[in-house]
């Protein structure tokens, strides 16, 4: 965009926005979109993380909020 060039896809803002799993998990809840409940914050401890499975219901699955995650999550 700065360097005036002409990119056919979705906006820089956009990019960013959905290349954080968080903010993206933000955007879609608000926006009321279909998705799979869970805790969207960060895990302290072991025995925070235990918490929160227990809360949430097993199996759970975890992921780092900054990448990871694709072919290989099933």
């Amino acid at each position: 965009e700065r360097e005036g060039i002409v990119f056919i896809g979705p906006p820089s803002t956009a990019i960013v926005e959905m290349g954080d799993k968080l903010e993206s998990k933000r955007i879609a809840k608000d926006a009321a979109v279909n998705r799979i409940e869970g805790f969207d914050g960060e895990i302290r401890d072991l025995n925070h993380c235990l918490e929160i499975a227990s809360q949430i219901g097993y199996p759970i699955m975890m992921k780092a909020s900054a990448g990871g995650g694709g072919k290989g999550m099933r």
